[in-house]
């Protein structure tokens, strides 16, 4: 082999180094751009707790506007069931409320008036229901004088009672619900009978 032939290998040799060389840089390359794509576009988990805190927190607001919702003692939401508990006693009241004008007397008149616990006990479930979609069960306790008004119904009862799906009685809330079961003596009876209870404390 002549020196000529000797150097003019050694140069092509170097040549294809270089190109692969220069051809594996690009590949490296698109590889970090694609990883970092995956990252930025990488779904988030949801924040479970937060979902319920959330929903705990407008279970709360709907129920502070029902019926002596200032009389609220706790409110509870686990698994779609709301527990609403309202105080036993005028002292339980002012602890929530000390700033209220609201006398013992006054408290008393308000839920011995006008059918006042039973119209309470048939429309709150219904209104948080239809208000909240992810509320699929109500459980209602008031205690008053020496008594334990409750009432728990799900959903499906109320639709199979009423004979109608809880939207149909949001968007007729007045023909549907509100007059023939809040305001008729009749139909609010039965409804009690049904599902609403009442023990001696």
């Amino acid at each position: 082999m002549t020196i000529k032939k000797f150097f003019a290998i050694i140069a092509l040799y170097a040549l294809f180094n270089c190109t692969d060389n220069k051809k594996s840089i690009p590949t490296t390359n698109k590889n970090i751009i694609n990883t970092d794509r995956l990252q930025q576009t990488e779904p988030k988990p949801i924040d479970a707790k937060s979902e319920v805190q959330t929903n705990l927190e407008q279970l709360k607001t709907e129920a502070s506007r029902l019926s002596g919702g200032g009389s609220i003692k706790t409110v509870e939401l686990e698994n779609g069931k709301a527990v609403i508990t309202y105080v036993k006693s005028y002292k339980e009241y002012k602890d929530l409320n000390p700033q209220s004008g609201l006398t013992k007397n006054d408290l008393k008149s308000y839920w011995s008036t006008g059918n006042a616990i039973q119209k309470m006990l048939v429309g709150s479930p219904a209104r948080l229901m239809k208000k909240l979609d992810f509320i699929n069960e109500v459980k209602i306790i008031l205690p008053f004088e020496n008594k334990v008004y409750q009432i728990d119904i799900t959903k499906s009862e109320l639709e199979k009672f009423v004979g109608k799906s809880i939207s149909e009685i949001e968007n007729d809330w007045v023909k549907s619900f509100a007059d023939p079961y809040i305001y008729d003596k009749k139909g609010r009876e039965k409804f009690l009978k049904q599902f609403g209870t009442i023990k001696n404390n």
